[in-house]
């Protein structure tokens, strides 16, 4: 009898836990395809919301719980921070000519003679330029003589126009024909007199013995310790410390009842 061939047993391999999770969730999917869709759907909305939230909005966002900006400048629109048209201030400062120059009186002599001698087409204004040298020129050629371009004596000789024909400005006319104001005498001023002198040093002196200084003598003259008596008595009643015998001092005396 032959013997009968034994068939071998194969086991299924096990599932991974990863393959047992989708499974289940496919069974779930399986089961409740509505409640699935309706929340995925929910999801992907949420996740469209929040990136635009957090990335794609271009302002600023003041939320209830968290800002999605940070403000780095005017996040309000209302009308009261509306931006306002910039004011452009335009300082225009008047423009000081410069001073013209003082022209020379020989120089404005010549260019009016060569002027009307049609030498000459620019400004007579006693200034020396470009054009009152080709004047010269012209008339040194047409006359013969050395062309230099310079105003020299021998073109005033030909011209006529020597520096002693040529007339005083007016200003400095003014000037010459106006009299020096003589000084005034300084008046001396007159001396004092010595016994009108001596008469108030006494009469100080006996209000300061009535003061209290009874040590000075009534000599009228006023030495060291007379001085130093009349600057304390100035310092007390407020006149200038001096130390000399001065009719302030007197007539303060009679205020205070020291002399008569």
């Amino acid at each position: 009898m032959a013997r009968s061939a034994k068939r071998v047993k194969r086991t299924a391999p096990e599932a991974s836990p990863v393959q047992g999770g989708l499974a289940l969730v496919g069974g779930m999917i399986t089961r409740n395809p509505v409640l699935v869709g309706g929340s995925t759907a929910f999801l992907v909305s949420l996740f469209y919301v929040s990136a635009n939230a957090l990335w794609y909005q271009p302002h600023a966002h003041k939320g209830a719980f968290f800002a999605t900006r940070e403000l780095s400048g005017p996040a309000s629109t209302d009308a009261s921070s509306s931006e306002q048209p910039e004011t452009t201030i335009h300082i225009e400062r008047a423009y000081e000519m410069p001073a013209r120059p003082a022209g020379d009186p020989v120089i404005e002599q010549v260019q009016r003679i060569l002027k009307s001698l049609n030498f000459y087409e620019g400004t007579v204004d006693g200034l020396s330029g470009p054009a009152t040298t080709r004047a010269v020129e012209s008339y040194q050629r047409k006359m013969g003589l050395a062309v230099t371009g310079q105003v020299d004596e021998e073109l005033l000789g030909q011209l006529g126009a020597l520096p002693s024909e040529i007339a005083i400005p007016p200003a400095a006319a003014a000037r010459e024909t106006q009299p020096t104001p003589q000084a005034k005498p300084v008046q001396e001023a007159p001396a004092a007199d010595p016994s009108a002198l001596t008469r108030l040093t006494e009469n100080i002196q006996r209000g300061l013995r009535a003061f209290g200084n009874e040590d000075i003598d009534v000599d009228g003259i006023a030495g060291a310790r007379t001085k130093a008596a009349i600057r304390e008595f100035q310092s007390l009643f407020g006149l200038p410390e001096t130390g000399e015998p001065e009719e302030a001092v007197y007539l303060k005396m009679k205020e205070v009842g020291l002399t008569s």
